[in-house]
């Protein structure tokens, strides 16, 4: 947005309000509106994020209170909190719950690609919360790095729920192709419904970012000759399990990909058992060996008397 319409949007948010909030910073814009970092002047240790949708952006054929009312119908820890609900004649005003954090964006580019102990720990939060969302009977359709969000107390929240609808719902958002074309699902460049296995899509091709320190390829052209370089890339850089997970959420045809969140954990899990099984067996073939060298060393004392 230009700088003359974000003034004249903290103005508008003065009217709206009136006292209620002090403006601290700009958290982000883009073209269906804009977010502020603000703090409450009733209580001056409550911050809230600020977002503004453009009523006029969304046009007459999309539901600019939809976000608005998805949200509202949630309640996971998951998903940020929204506060309170307001608007005039040409801006949506949603208050929410202030995340302190950074997106998952942020952190590779400082970290670079993440170590697998993390990966295992994240993919389940993030699969957690995206199965209570679809169990709510609702699609995220905009599921990448930008809008997931690790907080200084390394919990994971996704937001930005700009595209959510309902699953079994087809609108005018499924006409065009909307995202960061890393992420894009390959059926949505061919307008094919949103559907669960987009945001399963969304959640794969995120934690091969993650998991790789590359970003992923775009499945606009040559989708099978993307996914080929992914899966090379996940085979040289994961352990199996999380390789097996990650090349079936990105697969090319929706229907290849798991069917649900829940057959994600339900990977995740058998994984986690089956680190501890290893591990136990590790630690009981190590004190077999203690127990061994300490009894050589009983017999040779024994022998030497």
């Amino acid at each position: 947005m230009k700088k003359e319409k974000i003034a004249q949007i903290e103005e508008k948010i003065k009217s709206a309000f009136g006292s209620r909030f002090i403006i601290l910073k700009m958290l982000g814009n883009g073209g269906m509106g804009c977010v502020f970092h603000v703090r409450s002047t009733e209580a001056e240790t409550e911050e809230y994020a600020l977002k503004v949708v453009d009523k006029e952006a969304y046009g007459n054929k999309m539901d600019f209170m939809r976000e608005a009312e998805v949200m509202q119908s949630l309640d996971h820890p998951g998903i940020p909190k929204i506060i309170d609900v307001t608007q005039d004649e040409s801006y949506v005003y949603m208050v929410l719950e202030y995340i302190r954090g950074e997106p998952l964006s942020a952190i590779i580019g400082k970290c670079g690609k993440i170590d697998e102990g993390y990966i295992g720990i994240w993919m389940k939060s993030i699969a957690t919360t995206l199965n209570y969302l679809h169990k709510q009977g609702l699609i995220h359709l905009d599921i990448k790095p930008e809008n997931i969000m690790l907080t200084h107390d390394c919990q994971i929240k996704i937001i930005d729920f700009g595209l959510a609808r309902k699953k079994n719902e087809s609108d005018e958002a499924d006409k065009k192709v909307f995202g960061t074309l890393s992420y894009i699902a390959p059926e949505r460049f061919s307008k094919k419904q949103g559907t669960v296995q987009t945001d399963i899509y969304g959640f794969g091709a995120t934690m091969y970012y993650m998991t790789t320190g590359t970003k992923p390829e775009n499945m606009k052209s040559n989708p099978m000759d993307s996914y080929s370089i992914m899966e090379k890339n996940l085979k040289e850089a994961t352990s199996c399990q999380i390789y097996d997970i990650l090349t079936k959420s990105i697969a090319v045809k929706p229907y290849q990909r798991s069917v649900s969140f829940e057959e994600i954990l339900r990977k995740l899990s058998e994984k986690e058992n089956s680190t501890y099984i290893e591990g136990n067996v590790a630690s009981k073939k190590q004190s077999i060996i203690v127990l061994l060298m300490l009894a050589a060393l009983f017999l040779i004392g024994v022998l030497s008397t």
